[in-house]
C-alpha cells in the first residue's frame, strides 16, 4: 500500500503553502509567542493555587462560624435544661429549709358522697368505726336536752393521723347567761379553758394510743352472764365537744343496737352538703318514746338527730349549721393562747374534780382493780391511793360534786342525759382530805 506521507512536507510546499511567506521576521514572531506561552502556563498554576487556597479558608471560616454557633446554643439548652431539673429539687430544699406558713396546713384527700344501698348492718358499722371513715372535719351545731331549760353551741376543728390535733368551743347558754369553755389538744398535751374564770388546766395524754381494729357488731355488743348488756368502743381523741357527732358509739349503742327497734326510713337526703341515711326507731324512754338520725353513708357520723314525746314533739337534738370532712385544717389552731389566763395548779391544796377519760392517770398499784370496775358498767366503783379517789361511775350517771365536811365526804352522782345512758363516766378527784367518800344517787 502506499504511504500517502511520503514527501509530505514538499508536497505542501508547492501546494498549500506556495504563497505563505516565512522569513526571519515570521520565525522570530512565532520564538517570541511560544516563550509568551511558556511565561503564561507559569503564571496560571500559581493563579489556581492562590484561587483554591481562597476557597478552602472561606469554606473553613463557613464551617467553623457553623460549629460555633450550634456549639453555643447547644450549651445554652444544656443551661436551660439542668436549671429547669435543679429548680424542683432547689424548691424542694428550700420549702424544707425554710419555715412557712404552707407547712401548718394540712391538705387531706377528698370524700366522695356515697349513693349506694345501705343495709342495717353496714350502717351500724360506720357509726361504731367512724374513726376509721375521716382524717379532718370542722363543723358547728346546736345541742339540747330535754332536761335541761338551755341549750349549747358548739364548734369543732379536728384532725386525725400524723398531724393530730383538735379544737372545740361549747357556749352553754341557760336564762340568758353564757358560759364558754375551750378544749385543745395535739402533740401530748389537752388544755381546758373557763373564758368566765380565764383559768387552764393541762393534763398529758398517750400520742400513740392505737384506735385498734374495725369492730364487727358482735364484737361491739354483747351480754354477760348476768343479762348486762356490754359494748366496747373505740378509742378516739381527748375532745369532748365533739364526740356525739364524730364518735357517736355511745348513742349507736343505746338506740340502735337492737336491730329490731329501727328501720331505715330514707336512703338517701341531703343535709349541709353530705348524703345521708335517716334512720327511725322506737326508745322506751321517761322523756321521749322515739328518735330519728340523719348518718352520713360515707362516714358514719352523726350529723343530726332528734328525740320524739308520744305527741312527736321534739323533746332533745343535736341540729348541724355546718359540717366539712376531709377539708383543708390550719395546725396551729390546735394549740391555745394562754395570755390572760391562771393555770389552775393540781398541785395547791385546793380540791380538784376532774372528769373523762382517766384511765392513763390510774396508778400502778390500782390498775388490776381498776380493770375490774370497767367489767362491771353497773356498779359505782371507788378506788382511793394517796389522798386520791378514782371513780368508775355506774351507767345513766355521772359525777356531779364532792363536798366534804370534815373528813367525811360525800359524792352526788346525777342522771345522764338520754343519749348518754349507756356510757360509764370516770372522774378524779384530788386535794378532798376526807377519809370515806359516801356516794349518793340524785
Amino acid at each position: 500500500m502506499q504511504n500517502k506521507l511520503e514527501n509530505l512536507k514538499e508536497k505542501m510546499n508547492k501546494s498549500i503553502l506556495k504563497d505563505v511567506c516565512f522569513d526571519d521576521k515570521q520565525y522570530q514572531q512565532v520564538l517570541n509567542r511560544i516563550e509568551k506561552s511558556k511565561s503564561q502556563k507559569k503564571v496560571f498554576p500559581l493563579r489556581n493555587k492562590f484561587n483554591a487556597l481562597l476557597s478552602i479558608s472561606v469554606v473553613s471560616i463557613i464551617f467553623l462560624g457553623i460549629t460555633y454557633f450550634v456549639e453555643t446554643q447547644l450549651n445554652v439548652f444544656n443551661e436551660l435544661e439542668t436549671k429547669q431539673a435543679n429548680e424542683p429539687k432547689e424548691n424542694i430544699q428550700e420549702s424544707t429549709t425554710k419555715p412557712t406558713n404552707e407547712k401548718t396546713i394540712y391538705l387531706p384527700p377528698k370524700l366522695e358522697e356515697n349513693y349506694d344501698e345501705m343495709t342495717k348492718k353496714e350502717i351500724l358499722t360506720k357509726m361504731i368505726n367512724t374513726v376509721d371513715n375521716f382524717e379532718t372535719a370542722t363543723g358547728e351545731f346546736k345541742v339540747h336536752y330535754g332536761h335541761s331549760s338551755g341549750y349549747s353551741l358548739v364548734e369543732y376543728a379536728i384532725s386525725l393521723g400524723n398531724k393530730s390535733g383538735g379544737f372545740g368551743k361549747r357556749s352553754n347558754i341557760v336564762n340568758g347567761k353564757e358560759e364558754i369553755t375551750f378544749e385543745y389538744y395535739t402533740e401530748g398535751t389537752v388544755w381546758a379553758l373557763s373564758e368566765q374564770a380565764k383559768t387552764y388546766m393541762d393534763s398529758k395524754y398517750a400520742e400513740d394510743v392505737n384506735p385498734g381494729t374495725p369492730l364487727k357488731i358482735e364484737d361491739a355488743f354483747s351480754v354477760n352472764s348476768e343479762g348486762d348488756n356490754v359494748t366496747n368502743y373505740r378509742e378516739r381523741p381527748p375532745i369532748g365537744v365533739a364526740n356525739e357527732t364524730l364518735f357517736p358509739y355511745e348513742i349507736a349503742s343505746n338506740y340502735t343496737r337492737d336491730l329490731s327497734k329501727w328501720e331505715i326510713e330514707k336512703q338517701n337526703e341531703e343535709l349541709l352538703g353530705h348524703n345521708t341515711l335517716v334512720i327511725k326507731g322506737t326508745k322506751n324512754h321517761r322523756d321521749f318514746q322515739s328518735f330519728r338520725f340523719w348518718v352520713d353513708k360515707d362516714t358514719g357520723i352523726l350529723v343530726k338527730y332528734e328525740t320524739y314525746n308520744a305527741n312527736g314533739d321534739i323533746v332533745d337534738y343535736l341540729h348541724p349549721t355546718k359540717l366539712e370532712v376531709n377539708v383543708p385544717i390550719d395546725i396551729k389552731t390546735f394549740t391555745p393562747n394562754l395570755e390572760g389566763y391562771e393555770k389552775n395548779d393540781l398541785d395547791r391544796d385546793e380540791p380538784m374534780l376532774r372528769t373523762g377519760n382517766i384511765d392513763e392517770l390510774v396508778p400502778e398499784d390500782l390498775k388490776g382493780q381498776w380493770e375490774e370496775a370497767k367489767k362491771k358498767p353497773n356498779v359505782t366503783t371507788v378506788l382511793e391511793l394517796n389522798g386520791n379517789w378514782y371513780i368508775y361511775v355506774k351507767k345513766g350517771y355521772l359525777v356531779n360534786y364532792i363536798e366534804s365536811n370534815g373528813n367525811k365526804g360525800t359524792l352526788y352522782l346525777a342522771k345522764t342525759s338520754a343519749e348518754k345512758t349507756g356510757h360509764n363516766f370516770k372522774a378524779l378527784a384530788e386535794g378532798y382530805k376526807v377519809d370515806t367518800l359516801k356516794i349518793v344517787y340524785e
